[in-house]
């Protein structure tokens, strides 16, 4: 088989070019640099650093009295990834250059971006909500409420929060912290707290990242897949750590 291989590519390289042709590279990029998944740098916001520290940027909890517009938000299935990634080919050896694929440009990050990429890109069914002058995005996934936005005082940062649908038990607020604090330990993103709420104990997961140099529609995608989808498996993961018996 292999003698039989070197006859065939030493016939294929004297009929013609003996370059290789350009393999096909993912048109879907990576964050920008500089973004960081899971929390701010030091040096611009406080980052959260325990379990009780539910908000980045030191607002008053968002926990709402069950039966609240946030906890009845259309469902969504999942949060994987969609759409095919796009691939740049060309003929090597052809008159010319090989024709690039359209090659997108950072843009301000925006509400209306981020609306439309859920909305429209990725088809989630989603909600718009304005509390004093603030819009937000809201939405179910896999059963826990989220919010999306974009935060009042840090314009370019993406904000995505999940929390649990129902309180933990309230005589197991420190084994949950104990759960949280494992979480945070051994994970870079994203951050989890404990919300304590009128009915007790909630997990929050929080997703924050700088995007004020800009990010292009394929980068908006990666970072709204990464964070739905390791914010509710993060919510899914979180338990009390209680003792064998």
């Amino acid at each position: 088989m292999g003698k039989g291989w070197d006859r065939r590519a030493g016939a294929a390289r004297s009929a013609g070019d003996s370059s290789p042709g350009p393999s096909p590279s993912s048109a879907r990029s990576a964050p920008s640099a500089g973004s960081a998944p899971g929390g701010p740098s030091s040096d611009s916001i406080d980052p959260v650093d325990s379990a009780d520290s539910a908000d980045p940027f030191g607002r008053p909890n968002r926990v709402r009295p069950l039966g609240s517009p946030r906890r009845h938000g259309s469902e969504n299935v999942s949060a994987g990834p969609g759409g095919a990634p796009r691939t740049r080919s060309g003929a090597r050896g052809a008159r010319g250059s090989a024709q690039p694929a359209d090659e997108q440009v950072t843009s301000r990050l925006t509400l209306e971006r981020i609306e439309s990429m859920l909305a429209s890109e990725m088809s989630y069914r989603i909600r718009r909500e304005e509390d004093q002058g603030h819009a937000t995005l809201m939405g179910n996934w896999d059963g826990f409420p989220f919010i999306i936005e974009i935060p009042a005082e840090h314009d370019g940062w993406l904000l995505i929060s999940g929390d649990w649908a129902e309180p933990g038990p309230e005589g197991q607020r420190d084994e949950l912290a104990s759960a949280v604090n494992d979480w945070n330990r051994d994970r870079y993103f994203p951050t989890v707290a404990i919300v304590d709420g009128p009915e007790g104990p909630f997990i929050r997961a929080i997703y924050i990242t700088d995007l004020r140099a800009g990010i292009t529609d394929d980068q908006l995608r990666l970072h709204l897949d990464t964070a739905l989808a390791s914010c509710t498996q993060a919510l899914r993961a979180i338990a009390p750590l209680l003792p064998e018996l």
